[in-house]
């Protein structure tokens, strides 16, 4: 039977979300094709692949040392081989820094087409139809490939994530794996002991609205440590330095999928909302009525922030 393949993501020996998300829509996908879904992961051992089998009923593990850190050389070897050994129809890869940077080079070795950013899809006729956003999300559009097999790229937050508690089988697959272009030295983390804001599920974040350094941090980190969440920004508040650059979300920054986004003084411009627009519930508080952020947010407040989140505190 031909299968859907998911092909996982690890930082630091620990899988991403962004698998899980995957696994989910290689399941949905594969029933609608009539195919098997299954999962490729490649590490220095096995330990991953046994992990990602709690979530996917099959795992094809490819294990070499020179697989501990992520490298497209690598992953596009690993997963070539495992496509080829496999009868494999289509590979899902996460829309992330590492999935962007080898996705198109494995599609030209495997010989097929690719949709990049895609965020849901629909089987007509046989063929899969993905849409995808353009224009900062501004547009959607709908693309499909003309050739027998496909990659196809998914934005984080398009699927809810697998839950655990399977019990499938990790297949070994030999492959030639060679020496990276790219040599690796460490990982410098941008904000050590910090949370990664992707990963938040609360995110209080502010806007040139909030006006000047200090309001931000009064307002905005207080109000996000007060409901146990992560502060986050936009880009002119990142650039004016009043926080970190890790903590900005939009299109030159992180793309965030939490379970509250609050937006503070923040417009919304389309490359702000490319990074938060998969939250599943939002709320901005504008005073401007006619902001952008209106028109996708869950609920809005038409209101001061300075007024506004003081008044919500004081209630908390």
């Amino acid at each position: 039977m031909a299968r859907i393949l998911v092909i996982a993501e690890q930082r630091n020996g620990k899988i991403s979300d962004a698998t899980l998300e995957l696994c989910k829509a290689a399941k949905a996908l594969a029933s609608a094709m009539g195919a098997s879904p299954a999962a490729a992961v490649f590490y220095k051992n096995d330990s991953l692949a046994k992990e990602v089998a709690q979530y996917i009923p099959e795992v094809f593990a490819v294990v070499d040392p020179k697989l501990e850190v992520y490298s497209s050389d690598t992953y596009v070897a690993a997963a070539k081989a495992v496509v080829e050994a496999q009868d494999v129809k289509g590979v899902l890869v996460p829309h992330t820094y590492d999935g962007t940077d080898y996705a198109a080079k494995l599609a030209l070795n495997l010989g097929c087409g690719i949709v990049t950013n895609c965020n849901k899809f629909e089987v007509q006729g046989g063929a899969v139809v993905f849409t995808r956003n353009t224009y900062n999300g501004k547009i959607q559009e709908q693309r499909s490939v003309k050739t027998d097999k496909f990659v196809a790229t998914f934005e984080k937050g398009a699927f809810e994530k697998e839950a655990s508690g399977g019990a499938g089988s990790v297949t070994a697959v030999s492959a030639s794996i060679p020496e990276p272009r790219r040599k690796f030295k460490q990982f410098v983390e941008t904000m050590a002991g910090s949370v990664d804001i992707t990963q938040a599920k609360i995110i209080v974040s502010g806007g040139r609205g909030t006006k000047e350094k200090d309001k931000y941090n009064d307002i905005i980190v207080n109000f996000a440590k007060k409901i146990g969440g992560e502060y986050a920004a936009s880009r002119p508040v990142v650039d004016a330095g009043w926080t970190d650059a890790a903590r900005q979300v939009g299109q030159s920054g992180k793309t965030v999928t939490p379970d509250l986004y609050i937006a503070c003084g923040i417009s919304g411009a389309i490359q702000h909302v490319a990074g938060m627009k998969g939250s599943k519930v939002i709320v901005a508080i504008n005073k401007d009525p006619e902001a952008p952020i209106f028109n996708i947010a869950t609920y809005g407040i038409v209101g001061d922030l300075f007024e506004v989140i003081p008044a919500i505190m004081e209630q908390l």
